[in-house]
């Protein structure tokens, strides 16, 4: 009993956002040190958990925490035709 509470006792939780392209946003707990840290543990696992469609987690309230995006910033640029093998 004493040693449940102990884990309890240095156990943080953080309530971390997960925004996902085609289902409604998802409010999950994340543990670790600290709510950074929680946040990308959940991105890590995002898959293993369901959140296929995971585009960033954050924790709640701090949306400039965010974990990058999986999306890239820029589309790739198509390779230009004529350019094949020579």
């Amino acid at each position: 009993m004493l040693l449940q509470m102990t884990q309890l006792a240095y156990r943080n939780e953080y309530p971390i956002v997960v925004e996902r392209q085609f289902n409604p946003n998802s409010q999950v707990r994340g543990f670790g040190e600290t709510a950074a840290a929680a946040t990308q543990k959940i991105w890590e696992q995002r898959r293993e958990l369901g959140y296929w469609d995971a585009e960033k987690a954050y924790p709640q309230g701090q949306e400039n925490l965010s974990v990058p995006e999986t999306k890239s910033a820029k589309p790739e640029e198509a390779p230009k035709r004529g350019t094949g093998r020579q």
